[in-house]
């Protein structure tokens, strides 16, 4: 007869069992034996998402044939979203800088606590920011695309513009 834990069974055993979990360090807020979270998800790409949105929004304004292309309002359009992307983003850009290094006013838990959490969302908002100005940046290089197809007359990249915003 074998003792317990050993010969098949306890082998067995050993595998089928899960390892014993190193406890979290002391203050990490973590729970003995809690799962960490999966990591997250990639960031969406914003580019591809910003130019598929302005194909999408041509071919469905273009779609039943009543639809006049008009290069003044494509123009202002586009003059509106440069500038957007110059003062807006610009100004909005060098507050999310500010909001990333905040200095603690001590040296207690508190103080490092609340300028971690600051910093942290800081960071956050900077990547926000970084998605929609490239979001945007790319919804103004297809209505660039899309008015010098117009003002050219290809009729080839029109048709192509569309097709691609019927597919996304």
């Amino acid at each position: 007869m074998t003792r317990p834990g050993s010969g098949p069974q306890g082998i067995y055993e050993q595998v089928s069992s899960t390892a014993p979990q190193a406890p979290p360090p002391p203050g990490s807020g973590l729970i003995p034996g809690a799962a960490a979270a999966p990591p997250p998800p990639p960031p969406p790409n914003y580019g591809e998402l910003g130019s598929g949105q302005a194909k999408a929004d041509f071919a469905a304004a273009s779609a039943n044939g009543g639809w006049e292309f008009d290069p003044a309002a494509m123009d202002k359009v586009i003059k509106s979203l440069e500038d957007c992307l110059e003062s807006d983003f610009r100004k909005a850009r060098r507050e999310a800088d500010v909001l990333n290094q905040i200095q603690p006013p001590g040296h207690e838990v508190g103080s490092e606590g609340y300028t971690a959490a600051a910093n942290n969302s800081g960071a956050a908002y900077q990547a926000f920011m970084q998605g929609a100005w490239e979001y945007t940046n790319s919804y103004l290089d297809t209505l660039k695309q899309i008015r010098t197809a117009y003002q050219n007359q290809d009729q080839a990249a029109i048709d192509a513009l569309r097709q691609i915003g019927k597919a996304d």
